[in-house]
């Protein structure tokens, strides 16, 4: 029984341990031609085995560019812009909106429309074209049919400010200042619910136009922002490399019930920096709340005591997180509680116990978990990093 009992664990341990960890980086890249001008695109798989690179496959290939109907260039298989990301470990989807089927190596449609969000097997894209028309699309991945489900709608925000049961959602009234929130149901009934939300941050540059940050806690509970702007005061300038205090601002964060109709304060943040861009409430790798000022400051939300707490590392998920100040020296990257190296800003992506950074236009480098060593690959030109696929 002894002998039994100790071939089984040997067993159950070479299950659990002995098994090859075959993982695909999924990376797209620009055929070299010249000169360089970027015009046709690969998908290519990068295979590891116990995080060791073993092979390369190209996936698919298309141009960047391609003539419509009418004779004009237009764009057509890009992945330069937005996040590209991989859908069920199948579907590579660019942010320019192409879906490509990794298993059956083709483009599953043409058009590139604004991605929204998935759900099961159907996609959500939104499209504005004066030529083709404006509103939601739906892809179905089973079938392949693609069209419209709301010539009508205009406002592509509306899955962005929708409760989790999707029964109502917020819209930013800035017709006039101060701003206002509103609350849209599903009978379509729209009422104003906040009447000063001020009007944003002051934001720098040109790029976006200051709005009202929100975030539904629940289906009934929302967090929303009020920026209050310093004034200008020449006693508050200390030098050539300081700021006047118009270039900061106090942060309200407040806490409205749709319910009770109650509308409390959540925090109050004191000399947010000037940016560039709106302020915002994201989640990060492993489902936790922030809140990343317009400054470009990450704060961890703490709905249970109801304020701001420090954050000094982003965690990105699978184990990985990165220092949270800049440091032009590169940032310290860790895997868990150990340090891997340090990173600068930079494109990377993740999988389970493996990440892949873009170093230059032709150089990735990856550590591994089972490695525990950096391997680069030589690439001649890449367009972006898509993702990892864990194999089974």
């Amino acid at each position: 029984m002894k002998t039994l009992l100790t071939i089984l664990s040997f067993i159950f341990f070479i299950q659990c341990y002995g098994q090859t960890r075959h993982q695909k980086l999924v990376v797209a890249e620009y055929r070299i031609d010249t000169p360089r001008i970027g015009n046709f695109t690969y998908l290519v798989s990068y295979n590891f085995e116990n995080g060791s690179l073993v092979s390369r496959d190209t996936i698919f290939g298309a141009e960047t560019f391609r003539k419509d109907k009418s004779g004009r260039f237009s764009r057509y298989v890009r992945f330069e812009f937005g996040t590209n990301f991989i859908y069920k470990r199948r579907y590579v989807i660019s942010g320019s909106g192409n879906v490509i089927d990794i298993y059956k190596k083709t483009l599953v449609i043409e058009d590139g429309d604004d991605f929204i969000e998935a759900a099961g097997d159907t996609l959500l894209f939104h499209r504005a074209n004066i030529f083709t028309g404006t509103g939601f699309l739906m892809l179905n991945l089973i079938t392949g049919k693609y069209g419209f489900i709301n010539n009508a709608e205009l406002d592509k925000d509306k899955q962005k400010r929708s409760s989790p049961d999707k029964k109502h959602y917020l819209s930013i009234d800035q017709s006039t200042i101060p701003y206002k929130i509103c609350l849209h149901d599903s009978t379509g009934t729209k009422e104003t619910v906040v009447f000063d939300a001020g009007h944003g941050p002051n934001i720098t540059g040109g790029s976006q136009r200051p709005t009202i940050e929100t975030y539904w806690l629940n289906n009934h509970v929302f967090l929303y922002t009020i920026h209050k702007i310093g004034s200008l005061d020449s006693s508050n300038y200390k030098g050539q490399n300081e700021f006047y205090s118009k270039y900061f601002s106090t942060v309200i964060i407040r806490q409205f019930d749709i319910n009770s109709k109650s509308d409390k304060q959540f925090s109050i943040l004191d000399s947010v920096k000037q940016g560039n861009i709106n302020g915002r409430f994201i989640i990060d790798g492993i489902g936790q709340i922030l809140y990343k000022t317009s400054g470009s400051e990450y704060l961890l939300v703490d709905t249970i005591k109801k304020n701001l707490v420090n954050y000094p590392y982003y965690e990105f998920g699978k184990g990985f997180s990165v220092q949270n100040n800049f440091n032009p020296e590169g940032n310290i990257l860790k895997f868990y509680d150990t340090e891997i190296g340090s990173i600068k800003p930079s494109k990377k992506v993740f999988g389970n116990g493996i990440i892949a950074i873009e170093k230059a236009d032709n150089i990735i480098t990856v550590w591994s978990e089972i490695t525990k060593t950096w391997t680069t690959i030589e690439i001649p030109w890449i367009n972006g990093l898509i993702g990892w696929i864990d194999e089974e």
